[in-house]
C-alpha cells in the first residue's frame, strides 16, 4: 500500500516543555490533597474529584503526546520513572503517616511511566489506517480481560495487584480520621491499559493530523460518562474505561480512515477471529 499525504506524519509544533510539568505538578497536587479536605457532600467530592483526576490526567497525557517519540529518551524516562514509583510505593510503607502524599507521587510516576511505555508502543504505527484495527481490538480484548480474562481474575483474587498497577483516586478527607494519612481511601482507579492507551491515540492524533480537540473532548467526555455510571449506580460492576476510550477515539475521527475494500475485508475477519478467540478463552477461564 503506497502513503497518502493523509498518512504522512504530520509537522507538530513541538509545546513548551513547563506546560507538562504544570499539568503533573496540579495532578499530583490534587491527588495530594483530596485527602485532606473536610467537610465536603460524599456525592459531591466523588463528582468533582473525578472530573478533576481525569481532566488534568488527559491534560498531562495530551501534553506529553504532541513531542515527537524518541525511543532512547523515552526508554529513559520509563526506567526512571518506574524506578521513583517502586520507591514511593516503599516509603508509603515505611511511612503510614505520608501516605497520600507518597501515593500521589506514585501515582503521577506511574501515570509518567505508562506516557513513555505508550509512546513506544505508537512506534508500532506507520500509517493513519492502522490506528483503525488496533482501536477496534483494544477496546474488544480491555472488555474480555475485565470480564472474562486476567484482570477479572485479579480483581476477585489479587485486588491489591490491581490496585497497585493503577492511579487511585482519593476519598476526599479520608487522612482527616483517627489513623491520620494511614487512612487514605481511594473511590476508584485508572488503571495501567487505560493510560497507555490514551498515550497511544493521542500520539497517533497528533502524529497523523487528526482532529486533536474533538477527540480530547469526546475521550474526556465518553470516560467520565462510564467512570460516573460506575461511581453512582451502586450497583453496577466494575467497567473496563478503554471501550469509553476508543469510541471516543473513533467517534471524534470519524471519516478519517480511508480503508481499501481489500483492508475493509482483512480488518473485518480479523476482529471476527479475535473474538472467537476471546470467546473460547473465555470459556477455558471459567473452567478454570
Amino acid at each position: 500500500m503506497t502513503h497518502t499525504p493523509a498518512d504522512t506524519p504530520a509537522a507538530v509544533p513541538r509545546p513548551p516543555l513547563w506546560r507538562v510539568a504544570l499539568f503533573a505538578g496540579l495532578a499530583f497536587g490534587l491527588l495530594a490533597s483530596l485527602p485532606y479536605v473536610r467537610g465536603v457532600p460524599p456525592l459531591i467530592g466523588t463528582v468533582v474529584a473525578t472530573v478533576l483526576f481525569l481532566l488534568l490526567t488527559l491534560l498531562v497525557i495530551r501534553e506529553a503526546a504532541r513531542f515527537p517519540p524518541r525511543p532512547l529518551a523515552d526508554v529513559g524516562g520509563l526506567a526512571a520513572c518506574l524506578g521513583l514509583w517502586t520507591a514511593a510505593g516503599g516509603w508509603g510503607d515505611v511511612l503510614p503517616h505520608l501516605r497520600p502524599v507518597l501515593a500521589a507521587a506514585g501515582g503521577v510516576l506511574f501515570l509518567g511511566a505508562c506516557i513513555f511505555f505508550g509512546r513506544l508502543l505508537s512506534l508500532i504505527v506507520r500509517e493513519r489506517n492502522m490506528l483503525l484495527p488496533v482501536a477496534i481490538v483494544a477496546g474488544l480484548a480491555d472488555i474480555f480481560t475485565v470480564f472474562f480474562g486476567p484482570t477479572g481474575k485479579a480483581l476477585q483474587h489479587a485486588p491489591g495487584l490491581v490496585a497497585k498497577l493503577s492511579v487511585g483516586i482519593p476519598a476526599m478527607g479520608s487522612a482527616t480520621g483517627a489513623r491520620g494519612g494511614a487512612g487514605l481511601s481511594h473511590i476508584a482507579t485508572a488503571g495501567l491499559g487505560d493510560f497507555v492507551f490514551l498515550t497511544f491515540f493521542l500520539v497517533g492524533v497528533w502524529r497523523f493530523g487528526l482532529r486533536s480537540k474533538a477527540t480530547f473532548w469526546a475521550i474526556f467526555a465518553l470516560t467520565l460518562a462510564g467512570m460516573a455510571a460506575v461511581l453512582l449506580v451502586p450497583k453496577l460492576p466494575a467497567a473496563p474505561l478503554l471501550p469509553f476510550i476508543v469510541t471516543g477515539f473513533l467517534v471524534a475521527n470519524a471519516g478519517a480512515f480511508h480503508l481499501s475494500r481489500a483492508e475493509k475485508v482483512n480488518v473485518l475477519i480479523a476482529v471476527v477471529f479475535f473474538i472467537a478467540m476471546m470467546a473460547v478463552a473465555a470459556v477455558a477461564m471459567r473452567r478454570v
